[in-house]
Parts: C-alpha cells; sequence; structure tokens
C-alpha cells in the first residue's frame, strides 16, 4: 500500500494538510515567495554574523517570514481528516534527522558526513534548513523503529554525539525551502511504494520547545468559539498561566500541570473542555490522555469566584499585551525602516524627485541640515514654551556602495545661494590678506572687512576659525557636509581634536561658545554656536565613533538615515538642471525671507500628542533606551514640521503632520537599530555602579513564599521585571518546591541546611 506524506500552505493553516505529490513539493522548491523568504532569511542571518542584528532579533525575524510565506511538510504522516495532529495521523513511513545552529557550514557537514552514503542511509532529501543555519535529512525509517528510535538511529551512523534526541511526534511538520538549498533529492524514492509498520508504544521524546507547537484539538461540535476573553488573546493568558503555575512542565509532571492549567482556563473557556482543548497546548501529553485531563477538571465542582491566579494571569497578560501591540504598532524591531508617506508636500516631491525610490527617504532626512542654514533670526515656539531653532545634524549610516552620494545634488541645489554668496566673501577675503600681507607696519594695515560672511565652511578648522567664521555669520547657521564621519574631528573645539561631540551638543541648543585671547591679533569673541551639518558612514564606523557617547546625549542631537536595498542594480538619477536649481531656490526663498517667532498651533499640538504617545509607548516596554532617545528626537521631528510649515507658505497640512509622524519613526528606528543594543548595555552598566553588591535574595524570604514576595523583594533591590525566570532556575537546581494547590514556594531542606537565612 502507498503511504504518502503530507503538504500544506501555510503552518498558520493546520487543518489544510493534503497528500504531497512530486508536483507539490517541486512547485513548492521553485515558487518565488519561498525564494524570496529564503533570501530575506539569509540576509538577516548575515547581518546578525556581522553584528548588525541581535540573534533574538534575527530569531524573531525568521519566524515571522517562516510563518508568513513558506508552506510546510509532515515528511512523517497524512491525517485522515486533514488536521495535523496524532490521532488521525497515517505514518508514511519516513523520518528526518534535524540540526539547527551548527558551528559549521551545512554544505560542509553534509560533504563530511553525508555525501556519498544516500543509499546506505535510506536518504530521500537533503537540504539546508530555512535559517541557513542547519540541516535537514529526510530518510526512510528502518523497519519496526519508532520515530525516536530512528532519529537516533541516524544520529548514530553519524557519529553525531551532540543531537539531543529531540524527537517530535507524528504531526512534526518542516518548513519549505527554495531549490538553491537542495543537497541531494531521491524523487523516485521519495514518493515510493512501501509498507510502514509502527511499533504499539511508539517513544515520543518531548521538548520544551515542542510544547508550544503542538496542534490543537479541532472543536468536535458546530460551534465556533472567540479567540479572546475580553479582548485578551488566549495565547497570551496561556503564556502568563504557564508562569504562574512554575513554567512549562517537565516530563513525569506533564498531567498535573494539565490539569491544574484546565481547572484555571475553565473561568475564561466557558467551562468548554472543547474550548479549552482548543487554546491549551498540549505539552508533550497523548492526545487521549490530554482530552481526559481536561474533561476531569471540568468535571470538578466550580467555585463562583474567580480564582485570585486567574485574576493575575489575566492582569499580567493583558499588559504585555499591550506592550507587545504598542511594540508592534511603533515599528521599532521591524526587519526595514517604516515606509515614506506616499503623498508628500510640494517641496518634498521636488527635492526627492530625481533619485530612485528606495533613496529618496535617506534624500528627505538629509535635507534639513542644509535647509536649516537658510534660517536667520528664526525661533519656534516649543510646547513647553522654549524658543527653538531650526539646527539639525543628521549621519547617513549604509553599507558601502549602496548609493549614500544621493543627497549630494539636493543639497547642492538647497545651497546654491548661499556657495554663491560665499564664494564673493572667499574673494573679499583674500584681497584683505594680501592687502594685511603687503603692508609693513601695523599702523597701515587695512581693517578686517564686516560683511564676509561664509557659511559652507570645512570641517578642518582651529578654534579660531571656528569662532571666526561663527562671528562673521552674524547669526546665520554655519554649514559643513563630510564625505566620512571621521572628518568631524578635524574640528579641534579646543586645540587638541576628539572631542567634537561636545560642541555638537553646544551647536543643537545654539549653546554659547568662544574663546579669550591677550594677543591684539587675536580672536576675542562670544558667539552662540549655530552649525548645522551632515555625514555619511557604515554601520560599523558609526558604531565605533560614537563608542564612547553612548549616554551624553550627542545621539540623541543627531537624525539618522539609512538606505535599504536589494537591488543590485545601478541606480538611475533625474537630472539636477539650471531649471531644477531654479525651481528648489523658488522654496528656499521661502526661509530666507522668514524672521522672528514663528507658530503653528497645528505642529504644537502633534508634538504634545506624539510626546503622550511616546511616553505611555516607553512605559509599556519599560525601554529606558528608547525613552531616553525619543525627547529630543520629537523635538527633532517638531523642528522639520516647522521648516516645511515655512516652505509650504506657513500652511500646515496633512502631508506635513504624516512626514513628521513617519521623520520620528524612522529616526528612532535607525537609531535603536545602530546603537539600541550598546546604550542599553551602557545603561546597565551605568546603573550598577549605583547598586551596591546583592545578597541571595532568598534571605529576604520567608521558608514559604510567593513569586509576589519575590518580586516585591526584587523591587528593593533595584531590579526590574518579575522573577519568574529566576523561580525556575531555583526550582531546577533544589532549592524551593512548588505546590499548586496553595501558589507557594517553599525552601527545600538543602538549601535551608547549606544557607541557613541571615540574621
Amino acid at each position: 500500500m502507498k503511504q504518502k506524506f503530507s503538504i500544506c500552505d501555510s503552518i498558520m493553516t493546520p487543518a489544510q494538510m493534503q497528500p504531497c505529490t512530486p508536483e507539490l513539493l517541486n512547485a513548492v522548491f521553485d515558487n518565488q515567495q519561498v525564494i524570496n523568504a529564503c533570501r530575506e532569511i539569509a540576509t538577516r542571518h548575515q547581518e546578525m554574523l556581522e553584528g548588525k542584528l541581535t540573534r533574538v532579533a534575527f530569531k524573531k525575524v525568521k519566524t515571522t517570514l517562516k510563518e508568513d510565506h513558506l508552506p510546510v511538510i509532515c515528511f512523517h504522516a497524512t491525517f485522515t481528516d486533514g488536521y495535523r495532529h496524532n490521532e488521525t495521523a497515517v505514518p508514511s513511513g519516513l523520518s528526518i534527522y534535524d540540526v539547527d545552529e551548527m558551528q559549521e557550514d551545512p554544505r560542509a557537514y553534509y560533504e563530511s558526513k553525508v555525501r556519498g552514503r544516500e543509499e546506505e542511509l535510506g536518504i530521500c532529501l537533503a537540504h539546508i534548513s530555512p535559517s541557513t543555519e542547519g540541516i535537514r535529512l529526510v530518510f526512510v525509517m528502518p523497519e519496526g523503529m519508532s520515530l525516536a528510535e530512528a532519529q537516533q538511529w541516524m544520529a548514530d551512523q553519524l557519529h553525531d554525539e551532540t543531537y539531543d534526541g529531540s524527537v517530535k511526534d507524528m504531526a512534526r511538520c518542516s518548513f519549505g525551502v527554495c531549490r538553491d538549498y537542495i543537497l541531494y533529492y531521491n524523487e523516485e524514492k521519495l514518493f515510493a511504494e512501501r509498507e510502514v509498520n509502527v511499533p504499539e508504544n511508539p517513544v515520543t521524546i518531548v521538548t520544551k520547545d515542542n510544547a508550544f507547537v503542538a496542534p490543537l484539538l479541532p472543536p468536535t461540535t458546530d460551534e465556533t468559539f472567540e479567540d479572546n476573553f475580553n479582548g485578551i488573546l488566549y495565547p497570551q493568558i496561556v503564556k502568563q498561566m504557564e508562569e504562574l503555575l512554575g513554567g512549562v512542565p517537565a516530563q513525569g509532571a506533564r498531567n498535573n500541570f494539565i490539569f491544574a492549567m484546565a481547572c484555571n482556563m475553565r473561568y475564561v473557556c466557558n467551562d468548554n473542555p472543547h474550548w479549552i482543548a482548543q487554546v491549551m497546548p498540549r505539552y508533550g501529553e497523548e492526545e487521549a490522555k490530554f482530552q481526559s485531563t481536561v474533561r476531569s477538571a471540568c468535571n470538578r465542582p466550580q467555585t463562583k469566584t474567580v480564582p485570585e491566579m486567574v485574576t493575575r494571569a489575566l492582569e499580567q497578560a493583558r499588559k504585555q499585551q499591550q506592550v507587545e501591540e504598542a511594540v508592534e504598532a511603533s515599528g521599532i524591531h521591524a526587519s526595514q525602516p517604516p515606509k515614506m508617506p506616499e503623498k508628500l508636500t510640494k517641496f518634498m516631491q521636488l527635492i526627492t524627485k530625481n533619485v530612485p525610490e528606495h533613496l529618496r527617504p535617506a534624500v528627505a532626512m538629509s535635507v534639513f541640515p542644509a535647509l536649516g542654514a537658510h534660517c536667520k533670526g528664526v525661533n519656534f515656539r516649543y510646547v513647553d514654551n522654549v524658543l527653538v531653532e531650526p539646527s539639525f545634524m543628521n549621519v547617513l549610516v549604509a553599507e558601502m556602495s549602496s548609493g549614500k552620494s544621493c543627497v549630494n545634488e539636493p543639497i547642492n541645489a538647497i545651497m546654491a545661494d548661499i556657495k554663491e554668496r560665499d564664494a564673493q566673501s572667499r574673494k573679499l577675503m583674500k584681497e584683505y590678506k594680501e592687502q594685511y600681507d603687503a603692508c609693513p607696519s601695523n599702523e597701515q594695515k587695512p581693517e578686517r572687512p564686516k560683511d564676509m560672511v561664509i557659511q559652507w565652511v570645512k570641517s578642518d578648522m582651529t578654534p579660531a576659525a571656528f569662532v571666526q567664521r561663527m562671528a562673521d555669520a552674524d547669526g546665520r547657521f554655519l554649514y559643513s557636509r563630510m564625505d566620512e564621519i571621521g572628518l568631524l574631528n578635524q574640528l579641534k573645539t579646543n586645540g587638541k581634536g576628539n572631542n567634537v561631540t561636545e560642541i555638537i551638543r553646544v551647536a543643537y541648543d545654539c549653546g554659547d561658545y568662544g574663546q579669550e585671547r591677550v594677543g591684539v591679533q587675536s580672536v576675542c569673541e562670544d558667539i552662540e554656536v549655530r552649525w548645522n551639518w551632515n555625514a555619511s558612514t557604515t554601520p560599523g564606523k558609526c558604531r565605533r565613533f560614537f563608542s564612547d557617547s553612548m549616554l551624553d546625549g550627542t545621539l540623541s542631537r543627531i537624525t539618522f538615515a539609512t538606505i535599504c536595498t536589494e537591488e543590485d542594480r545601478l541606480p538611475v538619477y533625474g537630472i539636477y538642471d539650471e531649471k531644477y536649481g531654479k525651481q528648489v531656490q523658488t522654496f528656499v526663498q521661502k526661509l530666507n525671507d522668514a524672521k522672528g517667532i514663528i507658530i503653528s498651533k497645528d505642529a504644537g499640538a502633534l508634538a504634545r500628542l506624539m510626546i503622550e504617545e511616546n511616553s505611555r509607548f516607553s512605559a509599556l516596554t519599560d525601554d529606558d533606551t528608547y525613552r531616553e532617545l525619543s525627547y529630543r528626537a520629537t523635538l527633532s521631528a517638531f523642528k522639520r514640521g516647522m521648516v516645511l510649515y515655512l516652505l509650504n507658505g506657513k500652511k500646515w497640512t496633512q502631508e506635513i503632520e504624516d512626514f513628521v509622524r513617519w521623520s520620528y519613526q524612522y529616526d528612532m528606528w535607525c537609531k535603536m537599530w545602530i546603537f539600541g543594543e550598546k546604550m542599553r548595555h551602557a545603561m546597565e552598566l551605568d546603573k550598577a555602579v549605583l547598586v551596591p553588591g546583592r545578597r541571595n535574595l532568598m534571605e529576604y524570604l520567608q521558608d514559604t513564599f510567593t513569586i509576589a514576595d519575590l518580586n516585591t523583594v526584587r523591587r528593593a533591590q533595584g531590579m526590574k521585571g518579575d522573577g519568574a525566570a529566576l523561580l525556575r532556575k531555583w526550582l531546577s537546581r533544589g532549592y524551593c518546591t512548588f505546590d499548586p494547590a496553595t501558589q507557594q514556594y517553599t525552601k527545600s531542606p538543602q538549601f535551608l541546611e547549606k544557607h541557613q537565612k541571615a540574621a
């Protein structure tokens, strides 16, 4: 009898498994959606290896891409009712040997251990896993073996001592991959007819990971169930209930755990065993035994009042769901920065029209330092009634040869009038120096002209030159553009260099600066620093340049941009001709004409709303890094909105509001991507200095205690989060025991013997 395996379009539709055919399987290998998903995962994996992405973030991105775009194949079995669960599984006679997060290259592993032994090992299919870190072998099970025994047999044949034997059940499925990942494929053997003899008592070794992906029991009635309880999704409730019950159970403790869980879930599932079975994982328990345990829990007398544990689980689940929803809405952990609004102001349409679409966000964010340089005597009133000026500093962070020079021509078009005036001033300066050097005595030397305004300056300046240029500007902004972030260190603001971050912080706030000298010819000025600039660099160089400035406020004052593209094609630009330059200057003239205090009630209302939203998000996520960066990022977004307000003839529009919101989210995404982990680490170290050496937390607890007692102690010690993970560690090490009935932990005799409570 021909036994088949099964296939489904997505892991999110476990009720649509169908027998697999060669045509269906080959269609998966060549599916463009599968190819694109595999490429995306491979790209994110490379970013993780290069330190641009944490492993946690990579896993999250990988999981999302697999669940959203990859079909699943269950090589173990087909299912008589189309549901992927053990109860109706018909074994195929195939098993899989799956190794992930390998230390060596999967292709090298296959070449050294498997190549040439396919017939001996019964291998039908071998491919690299979607993560690119593992390998999967599909093979014919030796006769009379269970899944566990077959996989262990393969591990023995390959002399793989590190294989953990974590055999999943018959319903365990695998994500499909593209054809480029296939190392070996014997289609005839994979789909061959074979007799299947399954042992009466198959061995199933369950791991913690397997417990969460166990298939759900389909309802046995026509009744449909809600996926939430009062707006709280059931997976969140289950997760919090697990934590309160001491964590996912180990083998041997599953039945009692499932019973306790079901007893509590009755209160949020209308006391319906089918509903409970649909929302609860199996934790590796056999299906029949699982159902029997759930039914027993529902037959137990139920109290009229909701147990405290259920109330606590619902409260914690609601909070956690709010956090996850806030994080998802912010897009702060997305694999790509937020997309720029489709509808833009007329100026933004003009300034970005000559670059390809993937470069437009970088141009849109990078032109503001040049725009701000045209504002003299312009102040914006912020929500705290403080007057702020259009000070902007932008760093474009992207890989080499990614097109970072795309911002140059738009900036040149904006700065054309300033560059023309600078040329006249530089000519006048040259003539003055020649006359000065030609005079033999100080009495005959000419006075320095008063109208030599030079705004576009180089970064390579002495303190005297910087102060003199600022004094000559008479309230205007100086501007610099650097092709590499390291050139900032050329500005030797104290004669020694390498402390440019100090002047950056002063420049953002338009603060006081100057120098005092006793020499007659020396520059002695007291000025307000107005200096806007653009720089570009690669991610690694950017992190190194600002490595000592994680907590001094420098990063929050700078706006960051990046370039994201998966295309290798040469970008094609539009023409920056005289007509284009005149169109840009028509807008720029509005900035030149602006004077005094500019107020927009709409901009102020938006800023207040964004501050409130950001504060709520920071509180929900308890993310100090995001909180610290958000304050000035909101102010910078407000200032960008005010500049667009001036460019639009002092008319506030929905396009401006959408751009302000996007520019804030985009800036924050870039900052968290580049510096998030480094800043968190720096903040933890900074706080650790203030916390004295901690004592054994159990010393502060009674011999019998609850998780609430532990959390109270943790807060008193300045620790964040709850102690669920710590309790699991204590339980695993035998420091304490847990009583599900009373929800209390008791210190073990062994612990008390070795660690008597301190006086």
